[in-house]
Order: C-alpha cells, then structure tokens, then sequence
C-alpha cells in the first residue's frame, strides 16, 4: 500500500493541475485542434514539474545542497538564545545525518515522464488536425 501511494500521491497532484489548466483555458467546450493544444499544454505543465522535482529530490539526495542547507542552520542558530542545543555542530555531523536520510525521487520522476509522454501523444494529433 506504501508503494501505491508513493505513485498515488504524485498522479493525484499532477491530474488536479491539468484540469485546473484546462478549466483556466476553458477547454472543456472546446474541439479539434485547438483542443488538442490545449491538452498537451495541461499535460505538460505538470509533467516537467514533476521530473524536475524528481531530478532536485535526486541531487538532493547525494548532497549538492548538503553546504547550502548547513550554512542556513548555522545562520538560524545564530539567534537561538541557547547556543548549546545546537543540532548539528560541525558540516561532518550534517553530512553524515544526511547520508541517513534518502529520500525516494523515482515516483515523481516516473509519473511526470508518464505525463510528458501523454503530452507529446497530444502534441502528435495536434499537428495532424
């Protein structure tokens, strides 16, 4: 059931914004080619926000932000009134509490290729009108 909805989750956004898209074009009375286009646009949208929210979660994941995210918690531990509660308190102890924490990427990267795959069909009937 974890599984399912690891895909579940990301499908569910990615169907709510090509209808909204298509509700925002008024598509829903529309026919033909334009259409067409306008269903390769709602499909799209969303599709490359997916993968590339999966490929951020993926880079993410072997720490090209890892510095980044460091030096903010040690900017936001500047006004903490207790310097000892301190959580991390070298970039080594961060870096290895999150070698720990993998995140999964392959479900938003799957279904937004799913969409864009969907969207190039579209695409492909658009130019044969």
């Amino acid at each position: 059931m974890k599984k399912i909805l690891k895909y579940l989750i990301p499908f569910l956004l990615c169907v709510i914004a090509v209808v909204s898209i298509l509700a925002g074009k008024g598509s829903f009375v529309k026919s033909g080619a334009r259409l067409m286009s306008d269903l390769c646009d709602a499909f799209f949208v969303p599709g490359i926000i997916m993968t590339c929210l999966g490929l951020l979660i993926f880079c993410t994941n072997g720490g090209a932000f890892d510095m980044l995210a460091f030096g903010m918690l040690k900017f936001f531990d500047l006004f903490k009134s207790d310097l000892t509660k301190v959580k991390y308190r070298t970039f080594y102890d961060y870096r290895q509490a999150q070698k720990e924490k993998k995140r999964s990427f392959w479900s938003f990267i799957i279904v937004g290729l799913v969409f864009l795959a969907v969207s190039v069909v579209f695409f492909i009937l658009y130019k044969q009108y």
